[in-house]
Order: structure tokens, then C-alpha cells, then sequence
């Protein structure tokens, strides 16, 4: 994410659409067309008006939207702070403004993500809204479900019923859509709906005493400025004379909005993004924002980018065949200069066990034949999928890294200090305050704690001024009165470095707690790592610090506030990925697996309901899919452990869909000889024949069922005495005949 700019918006007397100089574009910006081809080209060079980008996946958009900017800059006169770029995750952000800077010298250009250019705004804005204070602290996951689940305690109700995160998930929803849980036809109304409502309203209240704002809140708190004074709207329209959303398809109702406001002074907007890569409808993303865009903007310039600079053509060719089953989208012909390359493996497996063997089977042979680790991808649609993947790349000595697992400030030592450098910024924020009231130990329980909430309650204060006052402590005895004592003299101690440098406030607090010894005094197995934790979070610091000397703590824990999963993937170690198959967008890797080809997982169960379900995980797949530059397996179990029992599993639709000349491997029952060709396997054992009596090192002694295939996706159905039906491939299953 580019470094927050803690100093006052630029004013501009600009108006009117941009004028390129009249001697032409220098050759220096003539050199930023020179490795397009004509539509990237096309699209570049367009500066008046609407512009839509139909950017197909690999057809290098990241390359346009970049030149664009570039070439409003050094051909159009265009000044940096007039220009907006906006994309999804803070990874795509950095890359995007690290290839403009190689191009251009600017300063003041807003490249970022939606959430980071609102609360950029709101930084400066927010004062305008009763009850908020520039100080806000933002709420991740994890902080919003401890407010919900005091707030579900402090109500009465049964926390395993109504388990904070379900309801922060119907908080979101009912956010989004401007919406809270309405009475019946009939006037009345559910419990669920009565709860609901309830704790969204102590939920509001809350959120406004701490002085905090959610995810949603970034974005719907700056929509209510905008409305509410459309003076302040009209200070950003007028300022961003050229607005672009990458991946406009991902947009939900609420940034759609805001992207319409920053253009309206102007009409300088473009929008970048493909239907078919529209994966994030179950949060709120409405894939009727870019398939309606020429209806939104009548005069709009559409742009198609076609050629793909990613994957062989047999991916392309297998990913399309999927996509084109899906009826909302905007058609294109995506093609490739890179030759066909390999086709693509479908590999069936027993269980989910021998799928995560057979995918390490694969990568191993993939690693003795020169990839890297780190050149080698598996996707998965749900998280549990995750665990006998690890076990099997773990058993055959293969490195890899988990995407989207624990993320690193959700770890229990960060979360500690962080919480520390919120309180020093923002007293009001009660959910860091409980969090270190006792850290490090200061025998300060759970009822203490209590009683100290309730006294704040009453005056309708903070519980760190319920921490400091001599009044509420004499509600306290013994050990926890002068914990909560220790506690207030820490946090008057600390309270200067607000105004501090990340580092030296992060040092200062770590100090101050003695934080390394209290770690030292856990009887964790994992004290190492959290030391060097620790250690990462301060290097971390040190780095803000030197990239953005400006901006001090608050800017550093507004940064960590908006890191996403995707911002934790280390490109540059050499690892096999394990990550869900939303995680992977944006990302390409030579070699990719997608396993849990299968009905209810991919599509979802939650999915196939409904066509508009369907489509989305259609779309999904075709995301992965397209991620593979060289080599493409999707896999599939014929029976998977699942809450509590193992069952039977049946081909995912998905399967069916691809063009039967692109695949080798088991495809669906009576094509498989057509897909697979002729049984052959040079360095078999000639005896190796349906009928045959074989021995496997692992499974014992079996009769072969079914051969098929050839080369590495030569394999053999073996009906074993004590495992029962197995699919092997030849390749690594070492069979040796015993008999007929």
C-alpha cells in the first residue's frame, strides 16, 4: 500500500479535460506505446470520456492502467494529484504504483485500494460526522467479534446460538445493503431477526464510543459524507479529474457509488475488469456494475484486450470452454502466441488423502525435472480441504507456504502490542483496552474487568478513564486494584508517543511491559516464534518509518489496520502455494493444481441453488484455472471425510464442461477411452494386464480392474484386499506382478 500522506490535500484550479501539449508527446512518452499491441495501445492513448477496459485474464491490464497513468502524465500535461487508481488489494496497489514510478517522477498520485483511499479521506473528513474523531481506530475481524461477543453477553443471549461471527457477517450484509432486519408480513418478527437487531444497534453504539470504524464503515462513512455535504464531494471531484478502478467487476453497490462520485465533476472515468473473473458476490460484489456500463455511460469507448500473455493455449482453450456455459458475460476471444503446450491432467483419486498424495506425487516429479517449488500452486474452494495437503506435501519433504492461515496480525503477541499502540492513539478504543488490561499479567480477571465496564457504562466514558479513576478502582480488592493501578500509570506513561515514530513508540511499549520476558514466562511451545514475531513487527515498524517518515504511528497502524491475506504471500522463497482459489486471483504460478473437482465443493454447496450461484463458481474455476502459465491438473476424490464420515463424491459439473481433446487423465464414465487413448506404458512390466495379481508397498496385494492412459497419466485401477478400489499412476506406484 503506498504510504498514507499525512499533509494537506493539494487544491487545484484545473478544470475541464486535460491538454496535451502542442508540439505532440516527447519521444520519451511516444516510448511508452512501443511494446503495446494496438488495443493496449488504444486504450492508453484514450483520455476524454468514459473508457471501459475489457480485460481479458493475462491480457496484461496491469501494463495498460499503468501506461495510462504514465501517459496522462508525460503526454497530457496531467499533474499526479489530479489522477485516482484504485484497485482491490494492497499487493496489486504496490505493484501498480512500483511500475508507474519506473516509468514517471511523481509526487502526490492516490494509487490504493478502496478501503485505503477512504480512510484517507476520513482522516481528513470525519470530523464532520458527530462522534467520530480523526483518531479512529479500524476494526479487523477479529476485534469486531470481541465487541459482538460482549455485546451478545452484556444482552443476555446464548453465544453459541448467536456466535459473533454469524453475526458480524449479518451486520455487513444489513450495512451494504442500508438495510436492518424488518418486521414480518404479519408485523412480527423472528428471534433471529430480533436479536439481530438489537445487537446491530448496541453494536453502533459501541462502535461510536470507541471511536472505530469497521471494514464497511471505510467505505460507508465517506459515502455519508459525500451525501450529507456535497461540498466535500465536490472538493474530491473537482481534484480528481481522471479517476480508473481496476477490477471494476469486484465493485459492490456502495463503491460503485463512491466511483461515481470522485467522476462527477470530470466524466474522465475508466474501468477495468472482466466479467468473467467476477468472483465475490457472497460480498456484495454486483457483476451488474460492468456488464451495465455502457447503459451507466451512453458515450463510453469500449476496449477489448484479447491476447493473452499467461497460459498455453490448451489452458486458454480448456478455460474457455468452462466460462462459455455462463450466460452473464460480455463475450470475448481470448488467444495466444505460446503454442498449445500440455494438455490437461485430470487426475481421480480414492479419498482425500490419495489426492493430496497423488498432487505431491505430481510435484515431485514436476521438481525432478527442473521446476521449482515456488513455480507450483494448489487451489482449494474451502479451507478445511487445507489439512491433507499440508499432511501429504509434509510426508514427501516438499516446502510450501499456506496463503490466508493465520495471518500474522492476528497472532496473539501482535495483537497484544498493536492493541498497545491503538490505546495510545485512541483512548476510547474499549476493545484494546480489555485486551491489555491484564498483559502482562497484573492479576486483573474477568469480573474485575466487569466491574470496571459497568462504572465506565454508567458515566458513558471510556474503560481506559475507568482504568485511571480512583473512583472506579475502589470497586476493585487486593491484587486486581493495583494491577488496574500499574495499568493507568502505564498508560500516562506511554501516552507521549502518539505523536511518536512507529518504532520508537512500538519499542517503547515493548520496553516499558518488559513484552520479551512475559513471553518468556508463557509455557508455550511457540515462544521462539513469537519472539521473532515480535522482532518482525518491529522491523516492520522501522521499514514504515523510513518509507513514510511523515506519517508516525498513526499512519503505520492505519497500514497494518488494511492488510489483506493476499499481502502475507511471499513470492520469492521456494515454497509450493497452498491457498483457496479466491486468494488466488490476481496471481499466476507455471504449474497449478485445483483439487476438489467435485459436486458440492466446486460448485459450492451453498451454490447450486440458484443459476447466478452457479455462474459465480463457474467464474471461480475459470479464475483458477487461468492462473496456469504452463501445466494445468484439476482433481477430484471419489470419497472425502466430512463432518464426521466419509462420503461418496460425485464429479463436479465443472469436469464436463471442458473440451474433450484438451484432457488426459479419467474424465466422466464412458468417455474415458477417448480421453485417454490406448493403454500405454513403455517401462511397465509386460505382465501388467487387467486380471493381473499385483503387490503395492503400501496397499499389499490387489487385482488390476482397468489400465488406461499413457506416458505419466498411464495408471491402474486396482481392487485391493484390504483397501478396496484404487486409482494409481504407474509413474510412482511401483506394482509388481505375483501372478494371474
Amino acid at each position: 500500500m503506498p504510504p498514507i500522506d499525512w499533509t494537506d490535500i493539494v487544491s487545484t484550479d484545473a478544470a475541464g479535460a486535460a491538454n496535451r501539449p502542442a508540439e505532440g508527446p516527447s519521444e520519451q512518452a511516444r516510448e511508452l506505446l512501443a511494446d503495446l499491441n494496438p488495443p493496449q495501445s488504444e486504450a492508453v492513448q484514450h483520455v476524454e470520456g468514459p473508457l471501459l477496459i475489457l480485460a481479458g485474464a493475462g491480457s496484461g491490464k496491469t501494463r495498460v492502467i499503468t501506461r495510462r497513468v504514465a501517459w496522462l502524465l508525460s503526454a497530457c500535461g496531467v499533474r499526479p494529484h489530479e489522477i485516482l487508481a484504485i484497485t482491490f488489494t494492497n499487493k496489486a496497489a504496490r505493484e501498480m504504483r512500483e511500475r508507474v514510478e519506473k516509468l514517471v517522477t511523481f509526487r502526490g498520485l492516490w494509487i490504493s485500494t478502496f478501503h485505503s483511499t477512504c480512510a484517507r479521506i476520513l482522516r481528513r473528513e470525519i470530523g464532520v460526522l458527530s462522534g467520530w474523531s480523526r483518531d479512529f481506530t479500524i476494526y479487523d475481524t477479529h476485534d469486531k467479534n470481541q465487541l459482538l461477543k460482549k455485546i451478545v453477553s452484556d444482552l443476555g443471549y446464548d453465544l453459541t446460538r448467536f456466535r459473533p461471527a454469524m453475526l458480524g457477517g449479518w451486520i455487513s450484509e444489513w450495512k451494504n445493503d442500508a438495510a436492518v432486519p424488518a418486521a414480518d408480513e404479519d408485523g412480527g418478527m423472528s428471534m433471529e431477526h430480533e436479536v439481530g437487531q438489537r445487537v446491530f444497534r448496541s453494536y453502533e453504539e459501541a462502535m461510536r464510543r470507541n471511536n472505530a470504524l469497521d471494514f464497511d464503515d471505510l467505505l460507508l462513512k465517506t459515502q455519508e459524507i459525500f451525501r450529507s455535504h456535497p461540498g466535500v464531494k465536490d472538493s474530491y471531484a473537482s481534484r480528481f479529474r481522471f479517476v480508473m478502478v481496476d477490477e471494476y467487476q469486484d465493485t459492490n453497490r456502495v463503491q460503485y457509488g463512491l466511483t461515481r462520485a470522485f467522476a462527477s465533476a470530470h466524466g474522465n472515468f475508466a474501468a477495468c475488469g472482466d466479467p468473467d473473473q467476477s468472483i465475490y458476490a457472497w460480498r456484495g460484489a454486483d457483476v451488474r456494475n460492468i456488464l451495465d456500463f455502457e447503459a451507466d455511460f451512453a458515450n463510453a469507448k469500449v476496449i477489448k484486450l484479447e491476447q493473452n500473455y499467461r497460459s498455453v493455449g490448451n489452458v486458454l482453450k480448456a478455460a474457455q470452454g468452462v466460462i462459455a456455459h455462463n450466460a452473464s458475460r460480455k463475450e470475448k476471444d481470448l488467444w495466444t502466441d505460446r503454442g498449445d503446450g500440455e494438455k490437461i491432467g485430470v487426475l481421480v483419486c480414492a479419498d482425500e488423502n490419495d489426492e493430496g498424495d497423488e498432487i505431491a506425487r505430481q510435484i515431485r516429479a514436476l521438481l525432478a525435472h527442473g521446476k521449482r517449488a515456488d513455480e507450483c500452486a494448489v487451489f482449494y474452494r474451502v479451507n478445511f480441504m487445507q489439512r491433507a495437503l499440508e499432511r501429504a506435501l509434509r510426508l514427501a519433504g516438499i516446502p510450501y507456504q499456506v496463503v490466508g492461515g493465520l495471518e500474522f496480525y492476528a497472532r496473539r503477541e501482535i495483537k497484544d502490542l498493536v492493541s498497545y499502540l491503538h490505546l495510545l492513539v485512541n483512548p476510547a478504543d474499549d476493545v484494546a483496552c480489555a485486551r491489555v488490561l491484564n498483559v502482562p499479567q497484573r492479576g486483573v480477571g474477568e469480573k474485575s474487568v466487569e466491574k470496571l465496564y459497568a462504572w465506565a457504562e454508567e458515566r458513558g466514558v471510556p474503560l481506559s478513564v475507568a482504568a485511571k479513576s480512583e473512583e472506579a478502582r475502589a470497586r476493585l480488592r487486593g491484587r486486581a486494584k493495583k494491577g488496574v493501578e500499574a495499568f493507568a500509570g502505564l498508560l500516562e506513561l506511554l501516552s507521549p508517543y502518539a505523536e511518536a515514530s512507529a518504532a520508537e513508540a512500538l519499542d517503547r511499549v515493548i520496553d516499558e511491559t518488559e513484552y520479551y520476558a512475559y513471553l518468556g514466562q508463557l509455557s508455550d511451545a511457540d515462544q521462539v516464534a513469537r519472539d521473532e514475531n515480535v522482532d518482525e513487527l518491529r522491523a516492520h515498524a522501522e521499514t514504515y518509518d523510513r518509507d513514510s517518515p511523515e506519517a508516525k504511528l498513526r499512519g503505520f497502524l492505519q497500514d497494518i489496520a488494511l492488510v489483506s491475506d493476499i499481502d502475507t504471500f511471499e513470492e520469492e522463497v521456494e515454497r509450493v502455494t497452498l491457498m483457496t482459489l479466491h486468494s488466488a486471483k490476481g496471481l499466476e504460478f507455471p504449474v497449478v493444481f485445483i483439487a476438489g473437482m467435485e459436486e458440492e465443493l466446486l460448485p459450492h454447496a451453498r451454490s447450486i441453488e440458484s443459476d447466478a450461484g452457479i455462474e459465480e463458481e463457474r467464474r471461480l474455476v475459470y479464475v483458477g484455472m487461468t492462473r496456469a502459465k504452463e501445466r494445468l491438473f484439476l482433481t477430484r476424490a471419489e470419497w472425502r471425510f466430512h463432518f464426521g464420515e466419509s462420503i461418496p463424491r460425485i464429479a463436479s459439473r465443472f469436469l464436463e464442461e471442458l473440451p474433450v481433446d484438451l484432457v488426459e487423465g479419467v474424465a466422466s464414465e464412458g468417455e474415458e477411452e477417448q480421453v485417454l487413448g490406448v493403454f500405454d506404458a513403455p517401462e511397465a512390466d509386460p505382465g501388467l494386464v487387467v486380471g493381473a495379481r499385483v503387490e503395492h508397498d503400501h496397499f499389499g496385494t490387489g487385482k488390476v480392474e482397468r489400465l488406461s492412459g499413457s506416458g505419466i497419466n498411464a495408471r491402474a485401477s486396482v481392487r485391493f484386499t484390504r483397501h478396496g478400489t484404487k486409482e494409481l499412476l504407474l509413474t510412482y506406484a511401483k506394482l509388481r506382478v505375483i501372478g494371474q
